[in-house]
């Protein structure tokens, strides 16, 4: 793996690390919001081909070749932003967020295994991973559960639902379980491993962003998970889809904290630098060429 970019976001404390691996581009993001942590988002795929319509990666499908990550190469890539930013030591936690290029599920084994083997190599760490739970994939998220469980991890699995309706979900992510079904799966994962859990939700105006929206998120999201919504990052190709209105935004949120529930607002770091979900750029590749 070697190293071609190293890029300072303007206007945070974001970094993005690009590699080159096997004529590939492999991106990994330091990331501290001030939350006493440091975070390392980090891919578990060269790709995803999972269509979902929001996601920047999937103008690239047929363009990017997509490879599984083995645990060896997540790990360097890891330890890479580790030793070149002297993180990882101390007390300060260390939080590996599995939340950059690529489905989880879909590279499962690997992933886990990446999981132990930083684990047995720091004491202050956690992790993260964010999933859709893809309908080919629905068996590895039981797989995950009893892993976790045994190897007594901690991480804390965010479902990427993103819609209440199930009709609307499809279209938009074609890959994706029914929600029902997807809501279960999670929970299963939280009660059996007592591990946390968290919905994530984009926001888009007009599309679903409605009561209705609300509403199910109130009916079906027990009271314990939290609901984690988010800015949504403007792709060109769906043209006259915009990020939710920010009046509408504390609308919701003010109504299901009124229920009880937990609520939070992510806007994701390194926006000069493309460092949220899915906003890897091909053009990386001349680079390389």
């Amino acid at each position: 793996m070697k190293l071609l970019e190293k890029n300072k976001s303007i206007e945070d404390e974001t970094i993005k690390f690009v590699f080159e691996l096997n004529g590939q581009i492999i991106e990994f993001n330091y990331i501290d919001n001030k939350t006493g942590k440091d975070i390392i988002c980090v891919p578990c795929q060269t790709m995803c081909n999972m269509s979902c319509k929001f996601c920047h990666l999937t103008d690239n499908i047929g363009k990017i070749p997509l490879k599984n990550l083995t645990n060896h190469e997540i790990v360097e890539g890891i330890q890479y932003v580790i030793d070149d930013l002297n993180i990882g030591i101390g007390l300060r936690p260390l939080l590996i967020s599995y939340m950059g290029c690529g489905e989880p599920l879909a590279n499962i084994g690997p992933v886990i295994d990446s999981m132990i083997m930083l684990d047995n190599e720091y004491d202050n760490i956690r992790f993260g991973l964010a999933t859709m739970l893809p309908k080919a994939n629905t068996f590895e998220m039981f797989e995950l559960a009893k892993r976790v469980k045994d190897s007594k991890l901690n991480l804390k699995v965010h479902l990427s639902l993103h819609f209440s309706n199930d009709k609307i979900r499809k279209e938009w992510m074609p890959s994706a379980l029914d929600i029902k079904s997807s809501i279960s799966a999670l929970e299963f994962y939280g009660n059996y491993t007592g591990n946390p859990i968290e919905v994530h939700y984009t926001l888009m105006d007009g599309v679903n962003d409605t009561d209705d929206d609300m509403y199910f998120l109130e009916l079906n999201i027990n009271i314990n998970t939290t609901i984690k919504f988010m800015r949504y990052s403007k792709r060109e190709a769906l043209i006259g889809v915009e990020k939710v209105h920010k009046d509408r935004l504390e609308d919701m949120m003010s109504y299901l904290e009124s229920t009880g529930m937990i609520v939070e607002y992510y806007e994701p770091p390194g926006q000069s630098i493309g460092a949220s979900c899915g906003e890897f750029s091909i053009n990386k590749y001349e680079l390389i060429k």
